[in-house]
């Protein structure tokens, strides 16, 4: 039996695609068949730690896109540090972390 785990809106997911690729994205919405998704980001390693480059470069990445259930081997909540990393490359707007001082 496959179980699918809910999403609300504006959540950050992770999922790992069938190719191998890890995306990191805005959950929109789902139907039967996919997930509707805003602003994916394929993780990437760098000297620095995880990175994030836009998953599509070909794509107005304003779109929504809509990515096949069926491609989809692991997906979850993004853990908070990458749910932070990715909202401050999406939005360019620098997060206030608890316990940093503002100056």
């Amino acid at each position: 039996m496959l179980l699918s785990k809910k999403y609300d809106a504006d959540d950050i997911i992770s999922l790992k695609i069938s190719n191998g690729d890890e995306i990191v994205a805005k959950f929109v919405s789902e139907t039967d068949s996919a997930y509707v998704l805003s602003k994916p980001m394929a993780v990437v390693p760098s000297q620095q730690g995880i990175g994030l480059i836009q998953a599509m470069f070909s794509v107005d990445p304003a779109k929504e896109l809509h990515l096949a259930k069926s491609h989809v081997m692991i997906h979850s909540h993004s853990a908070d540090g990458l749910a932070d990393h990715y909202r401050e490359v999406t939005s360019g707007i620098q997060l206030v972390r608890k316990g940093s001082l503002v100056v």
